[in-house]
């Protein structure tokens, strides 16, 4: 299990990847942000109960992916595009999940491959 200090540093170094990451949040296996949030500045496009539906939603997903796991392999990201924002989420452990979103324009595929390659280099891929 990750422990506080590790969570709290991860996000940080999520934003200076690019200018167009918007969040950059982990969320715990019961639906709660634990670390990271939005980049200083800007605001939330859904406001606070919203957050936390979307929060549990992407547990949901997450944990529904993983009957799949035995037939092909461990979910490594997951993104959705939808018509205001870009979304990834990378589960880092059976605890925790960070997610990302990422201003329409952003280029989501550059981003997602340096996403990965500061887990790798930290460990947590």
């Amino acid at each position: 299990m990750l422990d506080k200090d590790t969570l709290d540093q991860l996000c940080n170094p999520i934003f200076a990847l690019d200018s167009t990451i918007r969040f950059a949040g982990i969320i715990n296996k019961m639906g709660k942000l634990v670390a990271g949030g939005m980049k200083q500045g800007l605001e939330s496009m859904e406001n606070n109960e919203k957050s936390l539906e979307l929060y549990m939603e992407f547990v949901l997903k997450n944990e529904m992916n993983k009957d799949f796991d035995p037939e092909f392999g461990r979910t490594i990201y997951s993104f959705s595009e939808r018509e205001k924002i870009k979304l990834a989420s990378f589960p880092l452990d059976d605890n925790y999940l960070l997610r990302v979103s990422i201003d329409k324009d952003g280029a989501h595929n550059k981003i997602i491959e340096r996403i990965l390659e500061l887990l790798k280099k930290d460990g947590l891929k």
